[in-house]
């Protein structure tokens, strides 16, 4: 059975491009007759901003976006985070970095500077994987074929940072796999990093979803819309026009009359092909209604 997911963070209210990941992930579940569930990534409590929780749901709620089940959250997997970590040590593929961000500035790809370091020091340190030459591939719904070489790309890339914190890679494939999640639908920003996750799964023998990234949000200069920089937060006031925007995006062409928020959605859902989503990672078009 399909399952699939939205995982926002509590960094802050969901912007425009946060909901056209919520939508296209929502649409492909319901067009396959799956189940939609809710993540919240809270891991990282420094960057949770006060009641964001309540506003996505809020968010969502006003958009018509129900999901199934209960809501789940990182905060509740810190055990399974430090059970894939076992198991990583057990195939000798990790090892102890005490290296500062200043040390590693400029550098095209981690030089392997603390491989030896199999036993934890003294001094906080995270944790990295040892990564092989070689190039990793996936298939995307969306943008087809995606290879890349990890060993070039960064190197031995971090799966659990100082503070005891687990790294997105790690993390999110810890998440989807303890949530049984078949298909994993989201921005393009991720693309690359969607390689790591899917070394993670192999080494560990776990079996990867299917993705698909769709083009992320750009404002008119080009920089993609984030929460990190205070990108507008949606108006719930709007959800009409807001619906309308990411269709537009998703490469859909709703009927001119608005009608509700539920029949918009039952069109879209009807109406869903994943074919139609634009094969580029970024768009800057948002639909004024």
């Amino acid at each position: 059975m399909y399952v699939g997911r939205f995982a926002p963070t509590t960094s802050g209210p969901l912007h425009l491009g946060s909901l056209l990941a919520a939508v296209a992930s929502f649409l492909d579940a319901r067009a396959h007759g799956g189940r939609w569930l809710l993540r919240f990534d809270d891991i990282d409590t420094a960057r949770s901003a006060a009641n964001a929780e309540e506003v996505t749901l809020e968010t969502l709620r006003s958009h018509g976006l129900y999901w199934d089940g209960v809501i789940g959250r990182q905060t509740n997997h810190r055990d399974l985070y430090w059970q894939a970590i076992r198991a990583l040590q057990d195939h000798q593929l990790v090892f102890y970095c005490t290296c500062s961000r200043k040390q590693l500035k400029g550098l095209p790809a981690y030089p392997g500077t603390c491989r030896g370091n199999t036993t934890r020091p003294p001094e906080p340190a995270a944790i990295r994987v040892r990564v092989p030459a070689g190039k990793w591939h996936f298939h995307d719904r969306i943008q087809g074929e995606i290879q890349g070489d990890l060993a070039q790309a960064g190197g031995d890339f971090i799966v659990m940072r100082k503070e005891n914190i687990p790294a997105y890679p790690l993390s999110v494939i810890v998440d989807d796999r303890a949530s049984g999640i078949t298909d994993v639908v989201r921005g393009s920003d991720l693309i690359e990093n969607t390689l790591a996750q899917i070394f993670l799964a192999r080494v560990l023998g776990w079996k990867e979803p299917r993705f698909a990234h769709i083009p992320v949000l750009n404002q008119r200069d080009g920089i993609k819309l984030s929460k990190r920089d205070s990108a507008t937060a949606i108006d719930n006031s709007r959800p009409l026009i807001n619906l309308h925007s990411t269709l537009h995006m998703l490469g859909m062409a709703p009927p001119v009359a608005r009608g509700t928020v539920a029949s918009v959605l039952a069109w879209a859902i009807k109406n869903w092909n994943i074919a139609r989503v634009p094969m580029r990672r970024s768009v800057a078009d948002v639909i004024s209604l």
